[in-house]
Protein backbone atom coordinates (compact mmCIF):
# COMPACT_ATOMS: atom_id res chain seq x y z
CA UNK A 1 0.00 0.00 0.00
CA UNK A 2 1.32 3.09 -1.09
CA UNK A 3 1.98 6.49 1.29
CA UNK A 4 -0.82 8.62 2.31
CA UNK A 5 1.22 12.16 1.47
CA UNK A 6 -1.37 15.66 1.68
CA UNK A 7 -2.34 15.35 -1.82
CA UNK A 8 -4.29 12.12 -0.67
CA UNK A 9 -5.57 13.23 2.47
CA UNK A 10 -7.89 15.85 1.64
CA UNK A 11 -10.09 16.62 -1.92
CA UNK A 12 -11.84 19.67 -3.39
CA UNK A 13 -13.90 16.88 -5.42
CA UNK A 14 -16.25 14.55 -4.00
CA UNK A 15 -14.78 12.15 -1.96
CA UNK A 16 -16.23 10.07 0.91
CA UNK A 17 -20.03 11.67 -0.17
CA UNK A 18 -18.64 15.66 0.35
CA UNK A 19 -19.31 17.46 -2.43
CA UNK A 20 -17.99 20.85 -1.92
CA UNK A 21 -20.17 22.26 -4.73
CA UNK A 22 -23.07 20.53 -3.43
CA UNK A 23 -26.14 22.32 -2.28
CA UNK A 24 -29.61 21.55 -0.76
CA UNK A 25 -32.51 21.98 1.15
CA UNK A 26 -31.69 19.23 3.74
CA UNK A 27 -28.61 19.56 5.72
CA UNK A 28 -26.01 17.06 4.58
CA UNK A 29 -23.97 17.76 7.96
CA UNK A 30 -24.25 19.81 10.67
CA UNK A 31 -23.92 23.84 10.20
CA UNK A 32 -19.83 24.41 10.98
CA UNK A 33 -18.69 21.32 9.56
CA UNK A 34 -15.23 22.06 8.76
CA UNK A 35 -13.40 20.43 5.94
CA UNK A 36 -9.50 21.03 5.35
CA UNK A 37 -9.31 21.27 0.87
CA UNK A 38 -5.94 19.50 -0.64
CA UNK A 39 -6.06 23.29 -2.40
CA UNK A 40 -4.98 24.71 0.94
CA UNK A 41 -8.08 26.22 1.66
CA UNK A 42 -10.53 25.73 4.31
CA UNK A 43 -14.31 24.80 3.64
CA UNK A 44 -17.39 25.68 6.19
CA UNK A 45 -20.79 23.86 5.56
CA UNK A 46 -23.28 26.30 6.14
CA UNK A 47 -27.03 27.64 5.53
CA UNK A 48 -28.10 30.70 4.16
CA UNK A 49 -30.31 33.28 5.09
CA UNK A 50 -30.59 35.25 2.42
CA UNK A 51 -30.21 34.41 -1.82
CA UNK A 52 -26.57 34.08 -2.39
CA UNK A 53 -24.72 34.04 -6.03
CA UNK A 54 -22.78 31.21 -6.23
CA UNK A 55 -19.17 33.88 -5.77
CA UNK A 56 -20.68 36.07 -3.10
CA UNK A 57 -18.74 37.21 -0.77
CA UNK A 58 -20.12 35.65 2.66
CA UNK A 59 -19.85 36.54 6.56
CA UNK A 60 -20.93 33.36 8.67
CA UNK A 61 -22.54 33.82 11.88
CA UNK A 62 -21.68 31.42 15.14
CA UNK A 63 -24.71 29.35 14.12
CA UNK A 64 -23.59 28.93 10.89
CA UNK A 65 -25.47 31.24 8.66
CA UNK A 66 -24.03 32.75 6.03
CA UNK A 67 -25.05 36.33 5.26
CA UNK A 68 -23.59 38.69 1.86
CA UNK A 69 -21.48 41.09 2.59
CA UNK A 70 -19.98 44.04 0.77
CA UNK A 71 -16.72 43.89 2.63
CA UNK A 72 -14.22 41.32 2.80
CA UNK A 73 -15.20 39.06 4.95
CA UNK A 74 -13.34 36.03 4.47
CA UNK A 75 -15.20 33.66 3.11
CA UNK A 76 -16.85 32.73 -0.77
CA UNK A 77 -19.69 30.67 -1.62
CA UNK A 78 -18.46 27.34 -3.32
CA UNK A 79 -22.24 26.95 -4.43
CA UNK A 80 -22.77 26.85 -8.50
CA UNK A 81 -26.13 28.67 -9.34
CA UNK A 82 -25.94 30.23 -6.17
CA UNK A 83 -28.48 29.69 -3.05
CA UNK A 84 -31.65 30.48 -1.94
CA UNK A 85 -32.90 31.46 1.52
CA UNK A 86 -32.57 28.04 4.01
CA UNK A 87 -30.71 26.61 1.54
CA UNK A 88 -27.01 24.59 3.18
CA UNK A 89 -23.66 24.61 0.86
CA UNK A 90 -20.29 25.06 1.33
CA UNK A 91 -18.17 28.47 1.64
CA UNK A 92 -14.24 28.62 1.07
CA UNK A 93 -12.25 31.05 2.96
CA UNK A 94 -11.02 33.46 0.87
CA UNK A 95 -7.37 32.95 1.76
CA UNK A 96 -5.33 29.92 2.37
CA UNK A 97 -5.82 28.53 5.77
Amino acid sequence: MAAATSATLWAITPIAGVDLGGKGSTPAFAALTRLNGNDGHVYLYVKASETLSSIDTVKIGTAGSASSDSGSAGWTMNAPGGLTTGQYGWAKRTTLA
